[in-house]
């Protein structure tokens, strides 16, 4: 018992010493193996003058998570650094329900810190029982303490909290209500949906962005809720519906998103024309199509993406289209986006595209055409690409040979692989080289 005391103060020693994360990291590993007896002098680290030595202190403790360490812990909550606090509030979690009585007691204390950093822990140890305690805190007079409870709440996806929540949705404090808008978000209730919405109109661009992932991870059920206000709402709240309605993908909001083509804001019409396309309907191609004439560089753009998740093969026409525009990175959507097609009508404009001034371009060529996988007419094309000026040209050129598996590209790609030795890319070619041999069908859809 002596020796592994001894062990353990000099275990213990040396952590106070230690000057690298990889040196902490060994020692952490050696006391978590000691486990409960090292607890009682690593306490002792706590009144260490160096926040370093306290924190790391805290860290083992947390990974140890015995019991006994839970009083030490719960003081350091209020510790002069702030690194101290949030690994205090970390090694509280690990250590789990054991906490949870002592966290409460902290979270009604007289110590501010203390309230706010318990209300974190409470939150993510994940006991939905303590809600009604994390509520109470909602009007605690530090701001902090209330947005660690709200963002509590959230994380234990408290239905009782719902109510509560959305009056702190309506304060005037931003990020108050913001983080209850996230928290809302969290707990995917109907209730919250048309509170929600209202947040879509808020005067504070973060608590809108929140409002609208908040009704996408809430999903369909606020789709009738959203088709609403497309209408009625101004520019900037028509934008974040759009948005949403895109995320959804309910075919419901067709019509809306058809619509929402003709809008007189570019930026509603490019959300429009990539939600739309994520609905997966081929009559959408048409009208998506028509958008490849539009002044504005982003709207082609977005057509391109749009078309690109319609991925049926009449999308190719407009796609090819697009491969001519003036704009770069239009050029470069629908070179991807006819990758997402993989029809073997792409693959005549796709070897055009590869001669593309712009290297990005003929890179997102190269992918694509590895994607539709017709190694017959690829393969030549993708084999002089291995001599673009672009780096990254080659690279991509070389995997999407390999994705092809043209047995006449074997030896070209033995020579590429040869100078390139530790690249992820010769790590990839090698092992499809090696299935070369294999029977290799790719299926390609024509419709």
């Amino acid at each position: 018992m002596a020796a592994s005391k001894r062990k353990i103060a000099r275990l213990v020693s040396t952590l106070a010493e230690a000057k690298s994360a990889q040196a902490r990291q060994e020692l952490t590993e050696q006391l978590l193996e000691i486990g409960s007896p090292a607890v009682p002098p690593l306490v002792k680290l706590l009144a260490d003058n160096d926040y370093k030595v306290r924190m790391a202190a805290v860290s083992v403790l947390g990974e140890i998570a015995d019991e006994q360490a839970v009083t030490p812990l719960i003081q350091s909550l209020s510790d002069t650094s702030k690194n101290v606090q949030h690994t205090a509030a970390e090694a509280l979690t690990k250590v789990g329900e054991p906490a949870i009585s002592a966290l409460l007691d902290a979270l009604i204390g007289k110590d501010q810190l203390a309230r706010r950093w318990a209300a974190e822990a409470l939150g993510n140890i994940g006991d939905v029982s303590v809600a009604q305690q994390l509520i109470a805190r909602l009007t605690d007079p530090n701001v902090d303490v209330q947005r660690a409870a709200v963002t509590a709440l959230g994380d234990l996806k408290s239905k009782r909290a719902i109510e509560p929540l959305i009056q702190v949705l309506e304060s005037n404090n931003i990020d108050l209500a913001r983080a209850a808008t996230e928290a809302l978000g969290q707990i995917r209730s109907r209730i919250a949906i048309k509170p929600l919405v209202t947040a879509l109109k808020s005067f504070s661009d973060d608590v809108r962005r929140a409002a609208a992932d908040a009704l996408a991870s809430i999903g369909t059920p606020a789709v009738p809720a959203l088709l609403a206000e497309v209408d009625l709402a101004a520019a900037h709240v028509r934008l974040y519906v759009v948005e949403v309605l895109g995320s959804i993908s309910d075919e419901r909001a067709s019509n809306v998103l058809t619509k929402a083509l003709s809008d007189a804001d570019e930026r509603i019409v490019s959300a429009a024309a990539i939600a739309l396309g994520k609905l997966g309907k081929q009559s959408s191609v048409k009208h998506l199509g028509k958008l490849g004439k539009s002044r504005h560089a982003s709207v082609r753009c977005a057509a391109a993406q749009g078309l690109g998740h319609v991925g049926t093969a009449n999308a190719v026409a407009p796609l090819t289209k697009l491969l001519r525009d003036k704009d770069w990175v239009t050029r470069m959507a629908a070179a991807r986006a006819l990758g997402q097609v993989r029809s073997r009508t792409a693959v005549g404009p796709l070897i055009k595209a590869v001669k593309d001034p712009e290297w990005s371009v003929r890179l997102h060529s190269a992918n694509s055409l590895g994607k539709v996988g017709q190694k017959k007419y690829a393969t030549e094309a993708l084999i002089e690409l291995l001599k673009d000026s672009q780096d990254l040209v080659r690279r991509g050129a070389a995997l999407a040979l390999a994705e092809l598996g043209a047995p006449e590209a074997i030896e070209t790609l033995q020579e590429f692989t040869g100078t390139r030795q530790g690249d992820d890319a010769a790590e990839e070619i090698a092992e499809a080289l090696a299935l070369f041999n294999e029977e290799d069908a790719v299926p390609v859809s024509d419709s």
